[in-house]
Parts: C-alpha cells; sequence; structure tokens
C-alpha cells in the first residue's frame, strides 16, 4: 500500500501553490515544508499539527459484509460538490451499503483505508475548535456592521473563504484569519 499513500499524497498537493504540500481551512492555512502556515501572512499557524486519514476517519461506522469489515463513509464526501479529494480513491474500491445508516451508504474496505491513514489531509489547531469560530453575525459585532453586510462581503468574495460550513449553511471563520482581514479591510475603507 505505501504506492498507494505516495498517489493519495501527490493528489492533494495543490496545483496554484506550487512550494505547498497541502491547503485547508478554505485555502487560509498551507502546509510548507512540514509546517502549518496561514495564507495570507505566511505566519506559523499556533499549535497547528497534522491530520491524517486516519485520524480523519478513525470514528467512521463500520459495517461486516461477506466476511469483509468495511468504513462507512457519507456519500457527499465522495461524490459530488462536497467531494473531498483525498477519497477519490474510494470510487475504485466502493460498495453500496444501504441497510446499515440512513445516510451512510458508501463503504470502502477497512484495509483500503488502513493503507492510506497515514496521509496528511488537513490540520487541527487550537483556533479551529467550535467554540473558537466565528458565524457572520460574530464577524459583524467586531466590524460594527450588520450581518447581511457580512454576508455580502463573504458572496462577492470580499473576504477570506469560511474555514469550514456546517450543514452547508453556516459558514465558520477561525478569529486570527477575520482579525488579519479586519485589519487590511478597515485600513482599505480608512485610506479609501
Amino acid at each position: 500500500m505505501p504506492d498507494a499513500a505516495a498517489d493519495l499524497a501527490a493528489v492533494l498537493r495543490p496545483s496554484d501553490r506550487p512550494n505547498a504540500e497541502l491547503t485547508a481551512g478554505g485555502g487560509n492555512y498551507v502546509r510548507s515544508a512540514g509546517s502549518w502556515l496561514y495564507a495570507a501572512t505566511g505566519d506559523p499557524v499556533p499549535g497547528a499539527a497534522d491530520l491524517t486519514l486516519g485520524q480523519r476517519y478513525a470514528a467512521a461506522p463500520r459495517v461486516q459484509r461477506d466476511e469483509r469489515e468495511y468504513v462507512l463513509l457519507d456519500d457527499g464526501w465522495l461524490l459530488g460538490s462536497q467531494a473531498r479529494p483525498e477519497l477519490g480513491w474510494c470510487l475504485q474500491c466502493m460498495v453500496r451499503i444501504t441497510d446499515a445508516h440512513p445516510s451512510l451508504t458508501a463503504a470502502v474496505p477497512v484495509e483500503e483505508l488502513a493503507g492510506r491513514a497515514s496521509v496528511v489531509v488537513g490540520l487541527t489547531a487550537p483556533e479551529l475548535e467550535a467554540a473558537n469560530l466565528l458565524t457572520s453575525s460574530a464577524i459583524a459585532h467586531l466590524l460594527g456592521v450588520t450581518r447581511s453586510t457580512v454576508n455580502a462581503y463573504h458572496s462577492r468574495g470580499q473576504m477570506p473563504p469560511p474555514a469550514l460550513t456546517l450543514s452547508r449553511r453556516l459558514p465558520l471563520w477561525p478569529r486570527p484569519i477575520i482579525d488579519h482581514w479586519m485589519a487590511g479591510h478597515t485600513r482599505r475603507h480608512r485610506d479609501g
């Protein structure tokens, strides 16, 4: 399986940042030379650590079928606009298991996932913990504007992309990313 892990690592390398090994959090973070940095400044992300494929999917539900153990994955992770590049290999060995869980029907053999477990697919950092993330309402409060103004900035691409989106509707931003953006945003409005 070492070849599978190397192939997967090559797929994850972002083509728009040739020196970066990986991007995460909507492109707000880059991994370069084994360290996680803010894409906007190049500064190290405090407390950042690698998140591997094995760690990310360690708690995924499992099911036994035909003397083989499978890991159940959300179809959205494999297909369509929410597809994750680190899971592209799944399509070759995926089976459908419709009677195990209503929202989890895609399954891959445990040994296939285990062979790629060490591949870095993202980062963990204290600022990415749920309690530390900001909603558009919280950002509006910090800026002294309405939530609809922040939503307009977001929809027009005038602010950093969210690090993650919950339930496909609630974008969330890390405070350091917003602080950096707000400093430039305030300076532009003051000078402009």
